[in-house]
């Protein structure tokens, strides 16, 4: 029969792959963060090539700027530009030492500022050494001793702010790194938490999927051995196929439609002519991915409170639809219909509660009357297909 050809079908099928989740969320978090960007080499070359043309060209200014208002204005040039470059020898063996010194600097605060304290001192002698040795070399003659102290205080100041801003950067780097971890660590937990929740939802479906074929099969086998010893192969073939999957986190729609081809197969052995079925379900969207054992959850529901009661069953009609990129699947039935009480069971809990976790107020389960008879149930959720 045809519900025996589609459980070997889908036995045939490799189990879908679990999508990654907590790398995918862990990509996007840290993409973000702007100290986790790497800077080339010639970036950091240019900051700190700017950093000390601004600092030599502030010493300079302060060294040399009352000249332009003593001497003639072509006079003060040629002094400024000796100051200028003695700054800027004197601002790159500063700048050397702070950043290859505080590269070395350890973590903890217990020694981190004693270390950095020691930095502070090097890179202001070092300073004031690449000075005075470029005076000598180019001039002839050392720094004057009423310029030494002068020298080594402003190697010092400038020492000690460019030391301290680094090292309050550094801070505030640590700070947003341990913060952007637990934000991380957060958003990964809650990926976690809603995947757990979803598969409780997805494992209360089983014992009452299971118990309720279980019980059909009984109830065969003790008016029609021969139909219900034929239901129970088909049964064991389906569960054979449909177990492995009832766990996964994501199915096909084509997988899906041949499931529940399968079970309402199983199903038509023991309700016979009380039960008919059509699956409209288009080629093109069987790639598309959908929350497995959904559909099979409003068959089941069809099945119990619509067509079994009645004493002449009806017709079940399955069909899939694509509109404005949201997947449309609706299960309607020629059954009992709409009583009091009806949406507010557990299957029906369950798809609510599912849907909402995995694609939150995009998705939806909606229920209206058939006509002229029965329950038209419709699910919709974004499309995503393999």
């Amino acid at each position: 029969m045809g519900g025996e050809q589609a459980p070997r079908r889908l036995l045939a099928r490799g189990s879908h792959a679990r999508s990654a989740d907590n790398h995918r969320i862990k990509g996007n978090v840290m993409a973000g963060v702007p100290f986790q960007r790497h800077r080339s080499w010639f970036e950091n070359v240019a900051i700190w090539l700017t950093a000390g043309v601004a600092c030599a060209l502030m010493l300079a200014s302060f060294e040399s700027l009352w000249l332009f208002f003593l001497e003639s204005f072509s006079d003060a040039w040629p002094e400024f530009a000796w100051c200028f470059l003695r700054a800027l020898v004197a601002v790159a063996a500063l700048l050397l030492v702070l950043r290859l010194g505080t590269a070395w600097l350890p973590e903890r605060r217990a020694l981190r500022w004693p270390a950095l304290a020691l930095v502070i001192f090097t890179a202001a002698a070092a300073g004031w050494f690449a000075e005075d040795g470029l005076t000598l070399v180019l001039s002839g003659e050392p720094v004057s001793d009423g310029e030494r102290p002068y020298m080594l205080h402003t190697m010092f100041v400038l020492a000690l702010l460019v030391g301290v801003l680094g090292e309050y950067r550094w801070a505030s780097l640590r700070a947003a790194a341990a913060l952007h971890e637990a934000e991380l660590n957060r958003v990964r937990l809650e990926s976690e938490l809603a995947a757990g929740r979803l598969q409780v939802l997805q494992a209360q479906i089983e014992p009452h999927f299971l118990f309720n074929s279980l019980a059909n099969v009984r109830r065969l086998l003790r008016t029609d051995g021969r139909a219900g010893r034929a239901m129970l192969v088909d049964l064991m073939l389906y569960l054979e196929s449909a177990l492995p999957r009832m766990r996964d986190d994501s199915s096909t729609l084509a997988r899906e439609a041949e499931l529940i081809r399968a079970f309402l197969a199983v199903h038509q052995v023991r309700m016979g002519a009380r039960l008919q079925f059509h699956i409209d379900v288009p080629h093109a969207l069987g790639r598309h991915i959908v929350p497995p054992m959904m559909l099979l959850t409003l068959i089941e529901n069809a099945l119990k409170h619509g067509l079994s009661p009645l004493a002449e069953g009806g017709s079940i009609s399955i069909v899939a639809t694509e509109a404005n990129d949201m997947l449309v699947l609706q299960v309607a039935d020629t059954g009992h219909g709409l009583v009091p009480g009806s949406g507010g069971g557990t299957g029906l809990a369950n798809i609510r509660a599912r849907l909402r976790a995995m694609y939150g107020a995009a998705a939806g389960l909606s229920l209206q009357l058939n006509q002229p008879r029965g329950v038209v149930a419709q699910i919709h959720f974004p499309v995503h297909a393999v």
